[in-house]
């Protein structure tokens, strides 16, 4: 079985991120925003969470009953977001743990989300994408992936992902950026346009391409 791939979707609010991963072909939505997701794709919404291993069960739960319905293993795994998830795992954490245990705790399950998508999600060849909110600080002049802790230290969730895209709004149109150093974006595709129109852009061929890389990189796999 192939190896999945994993991609991550920033933008600022009301850019687009859910109207674009609304257009993912044998995709399951995972919606952690606290309202109704509107797209037309197999979803469901956790909007309460009580640690990473009840995630993981509700998730490996509604994959199977994927399964069940449509007769296969969903393509991509949508995280949206995984900014709102990262804030309802900080919140448990305070509510759960004290002083420095709160932050060693955030860690140990922001680890083990990732080793999740990792060793389960991508080894079982699901796709992964998370759509990630970002700010403007004016001070390091960047656009920031909010992260608490050593996680947000060490590039946040920009740092466990080879592919990104940034959706921008730009004189009322919709850009996507592939390689800008201006954002938060990156690409190991060869001959990828540096950025392009939302229009020109097709996120399940961006899936395909990058999936069909990752084939090839295996195949020098020692």
């Amino acid at each position: 079985m192939a190896h999945g791939i994993k991609l991550l979707v920033v933008a600022k609010e009301a850019t687009g991120k859910t109207t674009l991963i609304s257009t993912i072909k044998d995709g399951l939505v995972a919606s952690t925003d606290n309202k109704a997701f509107s797209g037309k794709v197999p979803h469901y919404r956790y909007s309460s969470y009580n640690g990473i291993q009840e995630f993981i069960e509700t998730n490996n739960a509604k994959i199977s009953a994927y399964q069940d319905k449509y007769g296969k293993l969903p393509g991509t795994m949508v995280i949206d977001s995984v900014t709102h998830f990262q804030i309802a795992m900080e919140r448990w954490a305070n509510d759960k743990f004290t002083g420095f245990n709160i932050w060693s705790n955030l860690g140990k399950e922001i680890l083990t989300f990732n080793a999740y998508l990792e060793d389960v999600l991508l080894a079982n060849g699901i796709n992964v994408v998370l759509t990630a909110h970002c700010n403007y600080d004016s001070e390091t002049a960047r656009y920031e992936i909010s992260s608490p802790g050593n996680f947000g230290k060490q590039g946040s969730w920009l740092s466990v992902t080879d592919n990104s895209i940034f959706l921008e709004i730009k004189n009322g149109k919709r850009i996507v950026h592939h390689t800008s150093t201006k954002f938060p974006c990156r690409s190991n595709a060869v001959g990828i346009p540096e950025s392009q129109s939302i229009e020109e852009y097709d996120l399940n061929k961006h899936i395909e391409l990058l999936s069909s890389m990752k084939t090839e990189s295996e195949e020098f796999v020692l």
